[in-house]
């Protein structure tokens, strides 16, 4: 994946990426002082969206562009069903075939094919799409779908029985063999990304894609760094959520910004950098949703039993780190030593509790669910507008967006 970023970037010389998110917010901040000039009104006037509020006016999300996104899903099969150059067919090789099963069944393939499309109506004069939004939503999902495939490249000592690890392929054969499909089948999609990226014949949105693509890597090595600070009890909240831009929130962001451009915006406008905005905030509220549900199971499963449940190699995610923040002294040792005594589980759950990790999420989640909808103000009234609102308040809910 890296020498493919590499390769896409190679015309331009790159800042650092802190150096980027830095540009990043003053870009944003201009659009949104643009925003007061043009139209002080238009500031701050989204009704507030809240967890267990009534879900803002508009239509259903998905909905929306349900059979844009069956034609997405069909280009798709399609393209993973056949190659179109001199090969052989998909279905008479393995590994390729093992590809196309990881995507189609995954979950979540709908989620940034719907946001490209609906920020692509939103932005667009006529309210309407054409076959380059189509081929976005496409790239964006298959970029996205490969860096899991890569993340599942498991360690030599990983448990095979635990299905919760790994690929699908995991559980059928070797882990060496497994893993080696991961690898391949994940630089397949890519490529197959990068060849559609060509053929939108749009050099900003090509730069701003494959900004997306480097970012998940540097995001990647980024939590791979904090995994081992956590070992040594130095992570914070802090870092943790600057990896989680580079590695979730930037490639979402990227996707909607590439899509207000597709509709006939400058990639520095007011509209596309809400664009980006949205994409970002939108991105950060849903892993911070789906990290407070995933600690409230958790946490349910392991409180008559802690030190039985509790995973000992557990990764840091929010709710873990506002209590570690919250009681440094009594937790961090706790994660450093990875839970190995007998009372660690036990005390880790009562100090998660007494910090009130989960609601603290939720609320930061909150925030950024607030500033996505704000983003959307520059946007001009459309159907289309008003599906995003809903679908702030659909990710911060954890309501079912399919």
């Amino acid at each position: 994946m890296a020498a493919l970023v590499g390769g896409a970037l190679c015309w331009t010389a790159q800042p650092p990426l802190a150096a980027q998110h830095a540009a990043h917010g003053v870009a944003r901040a201009a659009a949104l002082a643009l925003r007061v000039s043009v139209n002080p009104s238009m500031v701050m006037t989204a009704a507030p969206i809240t967890r267990d509020g009534v879900a803002p006016a508009g239509p259903d999300p998905y909905k929306l562009v349900r059979d844009d996104l069956d034609y997405i899903k069909a280009s798709i099969k399609q393209m993973l069903s056949a190659n179109k150059g001199e090969g052989a067919s998909i279905a008479k090789n393995e590994v390729l075939t093992m590809a196309a099963r990881e995507f189609s069944q995954r979950k979540g393939k709908s989620f940034r094919p719907m946001l490209v499309l609906l920020i692509g109506r939103a932005t667009s004069p006529d309210f309407m799409t054409d076959v380059r939004h189509f081929k976005l939503g496409v790239i964006s999902e298959m970029i996205h779908t490969a860096s899991l495939i890569h993340a599942d490249v498991l360690e030599e000592n990983a448990d095979m029985t635990d299905s919760s690890q790994g690929t699908l392929v995991h559980q059928e054969v070797a882990l060496d063999v497994g893993n080696k499909v991961c690898i391949l089948a994940g630089d397949f999609l890519l490529s197959k990304a990068a060849v559609e990226l060509s053929l939108l014949d749009n050099s900003d949105v090509t730069e701003l894609v494959a900004r997306g693509l480097e970012a998940i890597c540097e995001g990647g090595m980024m939590v791979s760094d904090n995994s081992r600070d956590a070992a040594d009890a130095g992570v914070s909240l802090e870092k943790y959520m600057g990896a989680s831009v580079s590695n979730t929130a930037q490639l979402i962001g990227n996707s909607c910004h590439s899509s207000s451009i597709l509709s006939g915006h400058k990639v520095d406008s007011t509209v596309a950098q809400a664009c980006l905005m949205f994409g970002e905030e939108l991105a950060l509220a849903q892993q911070l949703v789906t990290e407070a549900e995933e600690m409230t199971d958790l946490l349910k499963a392991c409180r008559r039993n802690p030190r039985k449940k509790w995973p000992q190699g557990f990764t840091p995610t929010a709710p873990l780190l506002i209590a570690s923040d919250t009681y440094p002294l009594e937790l961090r040792p706790i994660i450093a030593r990875s839970y190995s005594e007998p009372a660690d589980a036990a005390q880790t759950i009562e100090l998660i509790d007494r910090s009130r990790a989960i609601f603290k999420t939720l609320q930061m989640a909150g925030e950024h669910a607030q500033a996505a909808a704000e983003a959307l103000e520059v946007l001009p009234s459309s159907s289309a507008r008003d599906a995003l609102y809903v679908l702030c308040y659909k990710v911060l809910s954890g309501s079912p967006i399919k």
